[in-house]
């Protein structure tokens, strides 16, 4: 599938699923020296191939305009992780809660890439800053996966495929979490 095509499919399916909702999150993919991310202040849901948004590896816009406020995030982590091809932010309701709550996710069972223990939470800087995403990249350099404390989640994987499936993994797993947390597991 063309990566314009999957970008806007990834993002109507993150929007649709609740995984963002207003205009929070952002999706991009990496094709070549050149990454297709979502435009500033649209809701996902109403993402089109009409205004994605085309930058250079530096952040120079080739297609379109305003990018995503998080795009020095998603350019941090690529030019770090040569191996990531498509990056997924999302609020999901149940990982966020958790990240205001300064309680780590457990990675569970299901999904190789994550490995075990937990996943990593990247201290809190503000949304779009230089801070946050060198942190975050920073954060990723072993990882997937992070979880931005008070802010959401980033998933990184080889096409946006994986990194989409990463981001369902990681709410799903806080779900899990919490409802076990409800029912008297131990930590």
């Amino acid at each position: 599938m063309n990566v314009m095509r999957k970008v806007v499919e990834v993002s109507g399916y993150i929007y649709r699923t609740g995984l963002v909702s207003g205009i929070g999150g952002n999706v991009s993919a990496r094709q070549g020296d050149e990454v297709i991310i979502t435009p500033t202040m649209v809701p996902l849901g109403d993402v089109s191939l009409r205004n994605l948004v085309i930058v250079d590896l530096d952040g120079r816009v080739l297609r379109g305009k305003g990018p995503s406020s998080e795009l020095e995030l998603h350019l941090e982590i690529y030019r770090r992780r040569p191996d990531i091809g498509g990056i997924v932010h999302t609020h999901s309701p149940c990982a966020r809660a958790f990240s205001m709550a300064g309680v780590r996710i457990m990675k569970m069972e299901g999904f190789r890439d994550l490995g075990t223990g937990h996943i990593p939470m990247v201290p809190y800087h503000p949304p779009g800053s230089t801070e946050l995403a060198e942190a975050c990249a920073e954060g990723m350099l072993k990882e997937k996966a992070v979880v931005l404390e008070n802010h959401g989640t980033v998933c990184g994987g080889s096409d946006l495929d994986e990194a989409l499936l990463l981001a369902e993994f990681v709410e799903e797993s806080a779900r899990t979490q919490f409802i076990a947390s409800m029912l008297g597991m131990e930590k």
